[in-house]
């Protein structure tokens, strides 16, 4: 479990100790309490998306997200929400928008970021300027000591302050040394900490913030309170238990602007006057991040917005109580805004508004996915200046990064003097480390000269510690230092975060190399090398989203296990391909375990911002240890016949009765690893093959490839007869190619040689048929095999024919005008919709959708699903997480639809999940065409 846990969104790598997963609050405090009474450091994690390097340690690792996930008490009245640290901010603001209300920050990653690391790292988010920081959010936390003792820091009277100061422990100690540092050198501190104007800024602990707004310091402040001092801390002073949160009214209206500019200078330089107008978020993307999402799937279609081709784009959002108030705003600073040089600003409709948040969030991994050693490496991401001065700190960036002749990245929160620049770095190469170092060095008395924050949101970390000294001098640092002392006397909350001397350049990830190549067998040049297509994962930790947010990854949703997510296993499959013997190492249990969980669904390689396409990668690593790793007879059994799956087909399909009773033997399925609980899919008495040898074409008609799977084949031939009486009721010939073998399944089990031969035997067929240029798909895992794998197997070398799936094709000849719709007649059913996981992820879901309302009077009802739980072989052996996956969406859906409503599930094994855990039955799109089409002439 360790290798999962040593390294976290940053460029660092450490190995810990130990990791404890504690289930409750309780466990928590005794983890805590038996981890220093044995003197061992101690490292708090949430969802380990930290930049810094504060969410890894030497120590113990006491991961709170697995479990620690809990709303533990909600007033709206008060607007007030006491959580675990483990709760996702999406999660937390889902529950309570029932009320109109929302916790105010909102990170970039608030589909996976917990409570807990944004306490610790004092996160803001797009809103900030509207809305300020976590700090401003959070009225009080429970916390563990550094001796293990719990207390709650929360707003004081001046009574109960002065009892504080009287106690003769602990906690008596910290209230005495915070105000002896502020009585003593509050005026110091105000004068070395970063400009007051700067909103984010986590430089040291916050006693400014105290120092300036709180009683007795200010007597017209707040009460006194710590709660501010362990926002930003980074679980350096305290491990927080729980947290009492304050919520805030969602905005009535709210709309976006996107102001293009030819320069980001010019986009900069309008912000400091823009902000009388009141934005709520202002928001600088620059040309490299929107270049990055030409090639992501997923994010090319919230692309729709972009206008020419600029340099740079401010996303502005306005709020307003009055729709109409709202509107003449945005004409105002419409017309501001290009008179100020935005060469255009794109008014965005508010359905449309989450496509072009989702660019600007995609952002840091569109960039670390990027196919080359340069990394967009954060070091210097983080510093926040003064508004006023952005656009010079911003040039004299620049001119530093020209100097030392070092590409570089510029994205992030313009209204708060925070861009996020990341400079394009090898940090392999000792000339990589070096440019790193001197970076950071020159970049710092830089932020120092404009008075700004070396860490505005990421945090100090490990990567900033060295430079806080000379950001707040001699005096405030040792205020520092001795705050750090008297919260943890022994140094072990998070030592060497925040404050810490440790070179910059040490414990780097980097330093971990492939010591012995491999030959791999798909062709990786597209990521430069394998190893390089693990390294794509960044550790962002987009594919730890809850259910329902999205496909990626449908056991860890399940599960929340680090190692099922797809970055758990690109970090064990990263630290095994740089092990001394790295086929021993991908042999290892807990990889092997990790890839066995691992549903193949493709989600990754779209959703994933990197592109990390984890189901090549287990396919590869189960083709190099197909002799190394173990394997149970089951296994072993169960991959024989998959091997052998088409002559097993066609061999049951002569005693289809005789075999459908001999599999469905308890006997036979245990000897398979196939759950008891569990119904194979039955051969059925005709083959296709056989019902349409018996078929007569039509005269005419034009002749259309399909290709046909097993499963259409032998188990549901009623699916080819559809689409065959389908095809021929709109005026084509169909051309069946029937396939022998299951490339799907061979990729899937990493028996890539036998799926290169399948494809080779395959591409014969279509060769067969040079004039017809599209191919037919009915099963979508199968046809996509031709959009992706094939490629790599292939080596490029795909016969000159465009695959598409049945929906794409029909609405490809709509488009060209050669389909005749008026064969189509009216479906008055209301028709539910589940999309295969490969087609989601390789082609387009809603073409399903948008092929489908082609029938007159349809009604169609979009499932909210991600993976069904099936994924072919899975399901059969791992049912209860299998059962898991499915109830999370689909099976709730499949059980609301009413009894005469159709549910189409577009893959094989999408319908047998239902059949399987349902009394309904699963339709192929081409089954609902046929009922339309059906008397056709």
């Amino acid at each position: 479990m360790s290798h999962l846990f040593r390294t976290d969104a940053s460029i660092y790598e450490i190995i810990p100790l130990t990791v404890n997963s504690p289930k409750t609050i309780y466990d928590l405090a005794q983890t805590v309490k038996t981890v220093i009474s044995k003197n061992q450091p101690i490292t708090l994690r949430a969802g380990g998306t930290s930049l810094g390097g504060q969410a890894i340690g030497s120590g113990v690792i006491v991961d709170v997200s697995q479990h620690l996930t809990h709303i533990l008490g909600f007033s709206p009245e008060r607007k007030e929400v006491m959580v675990e640290p483990g709760v996702i901010q999406d999660d937390l603001n889902d529950v309570v928008k029932a009320h109109n209300l929302r916790f105010a920050p909102d990170t970039s990653t608030s589909n996976r970021a917990m409570i807990g690391g944004m306490i610790g790292n004092n996160s803001c988010g797009s809103y900030s300027v509207y809305y300020g920081t976590t700090r401003e959010h959070v009225k009080s936390v429970e916390v563990i000591l550094a001796d293990g003792s719990e207390t709650e820091f929360k707003e004081l009277s001046s009574a109960e302050l002065h009892a504080k100061l009287q106690l003769q422990n602990l906690e008596g100690e910290i209230y005495r040394t915070v105000i002896e540092i502020l009585e003593q050198h509050g005026q110091a501190i105000l004068d070395n900490f970063p400009h007051p104007s700067i909103k984010r800024r986590n430089t040291g602990y916050a006693l400014d913030e105290l120092y300036r707004h709180h009683q007795p310091f200010n007597p017209d402040g707040k009460p006194f309170n710590l709660t501010p001092l362990i926002c930003g801390s980074e679980g350096t002073l305290a491990i927080i238990k729980t947290a009492t949160l304050n919520l805030v009214a969602l905005p009535k209206h709210r709309q976006l602007l996107c102001a293009h500019f030819n320069s980001v200078r010019a986009a900069l330089e309008c912000v400091p006057d823009y902000l009388a107008f009141k934005p709520a978020a202002v928001e600088l993307i620059d040309k490299a991040t929107l270049d990055g999402t030409l090639n992501n799937r997923e994010q090319q279609q919230n692309r729709f917005w972009i206008e020419g081709d600029p340099q740079a784009v401010l996303v502005i959002e306005l709020f307003d109580e009055e729709a109409e108030n709202l509107q003449k705003r945005l004409k105002n600073d419409q017309a501001w805004l290009k008179n100020r040089g935005a060469y255009a600003v794109s008014m965005i409709a508010p359905q449309d508004s989450n496509k072009v948040w989702e660019i600007r969030k995609a952002g840091l991994g569109l960039l670390m996915g990027k196919p080359t050693r340069q990394k967009a490496v954060a070091v210097i991401e983080d510093a926040a200046v003064p508004v006023a001065s952005l656009p010079d700190y911003y040039e004299d960036v620049q001119a530093l990064m020209a100097e030392l002749q070092v590409g570089c990245v510029y994205y992030g929160h313009a209204s708060v003097g925070l861009i996020h620049i990341r400079p394009e770095l090898d940090l392999v190469t000792p000339e990589g480390k070096q440019l790193f170092q001197t970076i950071a060095e020159r970049n710092s008395k830089l932020v120092k000269k404009y008075r700004g924050a070396i860490s505005g949101e990421h945090g100090d970390g490990r990567i900033r510690a060295p430079f806080i000294k000379e950001q707040v001098g001699e005096e405030v640092y040792g205020c520092l230092v001795k705050l750090k002392q008297t919260f943890d006397p022994h140094n072990l909350l998070n030592p060497g975060v925040i404050i810490g001397d440790m070179p910059i350049t040490q414990n780097l990830r980097a330093d971990r190399q492939p010591k012995q190549l491999l030959s791999p067998k798909l062709d990786w040049s597209a990521d430069l090398s394998l190893i390089d297509a693990v390294e794509k994962c960044n550790g962002a930790g987009a594919c730890r989203k809850s259910a329902g947010r999205g496909t990626m990854c449908p056991s860890y949703q399940a599960t929340r296990e680090e190692a099922y997510s797809t970055r758990g296993r690109s970090n064990l499959l990263r630290y095994a391909l740089t092990e001394p013997n790295p086929l021993e190492a991908l042999s290892s249990d807990e990889l092997q375990d990790a890839l066995e969980l691992c549903l193949s669904c493709k989600a990754c390689a779209s959703e994933c911002p990197a592109s990390v396409d984890m189901a090549s990668l287990k396919a590869e690593v189960l083709y190099q240890t197909r002799k190394t790793r173990k394997q149970s007879s089951a296994q072993k059994l169960s991959q024989l016949a998959i091997q052998h799956y088409g002559s097993l087909m066609k061999l049951g399909s002569i005693l289809p009765l005789a075999y459908n009773k001999l599999q469905s033997l308890t006997l036979v399925k245990r000897a398979m690893g196939v759950d008891e609980r569990r119904q194979l899919p039955k051969i059925q008495p005709q083959t296709l093959q056989s019902w349409w040898q018996a078929q007569i074409p039509k005269p005419n008609a034009e002749p259309v490839l399909v290709l046909v799977d097993l499963y259409t084949q032998y188990q549901e031939p009623e699916v080819g007869k559809a689409l065959f009486s389908c095809l021929q009721a709109l005026g084509f010939n169909p051309v069946p190619i029937f396939m022998a073998t299951s490339p799907r399944a061979l990729i899937s089990q990493g028996l890539l040689d036998e799926a290169f031969n399948a494809l080779t035997q395959i591409q014969s067929q279509l060769q067969q048929h040079p004039n017809l240029t599209q191919v037919i798909g009915i099963e979508p895992s199968e046809l996509l095999v031709w959009h992706d794998e094939a490629a790599k197997l292939l080596k490029n070398e795909l016969p000159p024919k465009d695959f598409l799936l049945f929906e794409e094709w029909l609405l490809h000849m709509q488009q060209q005008g050669q389909l005749n719709t008026e064969k189509l007649k009216p479906l008055l059913q209301k028709v539910w919709v589940h999309t295969h996981c490969h087609q989601k992820s390789l082609a387009k879901q809603s073409d399903v959708i948008a092929a489908l309302k082609l029938i007159p009077d349809i009604q169609l009802q979009t499932i909210n699903s991600g993976c069904c739980g099936m994924a072919g072989d899975f399901g059969y052996k791992h049912y209860d997480v299998s059962l898991k996956i499915a109830n999370q969406a689909l099976l709730p859906a499949v059980k609301a639809a009413q009894a005469d409503d159709l549910i189409v599930a577009t893959g094989t094994s999408c319908r047998h999940q239902i059949a399987d855990l349902s009394a309904r039955e699963g339709l192929h799109v081409a089954q609902i065409f046929d009922l339309a089409t059906r008397d056709a002439t």
